[in-house]
């Protein structure tokens, strides 16, 4: 289990480096089962910091609005 957690936060990271699924498959001869899960864990990352800077960039506006 360890392991496998482990082996699937090294490919999250490569997919943060711009490696592609495929890359991951071919080099490092990963099964497709850890690519995916590390996709999915990729994606959800991706969307959180997105839903994060829409919160920032909502306070900001929000902030300049009452200081007016």
């Amino acid at each position: 289990m360890h392991s496998e957690h482990h082996t699937t936060h090294q490919l999250q990271q490569l997919l943060e480096r711009g490696y592609s699924a495929d890359d991951l498959r071919a080099t490092l001869n990963a099964s497709d089962e850890q690519v995916e899960r590390a996709l999915s864990r990729h994606r959800e990352t991706i969307a959180q910091r997105q839903r994060q800077r829409s919160l920032h960039s909502q306070a900001t506006y929000a902030m300049r609005l009452l200081a007016r």
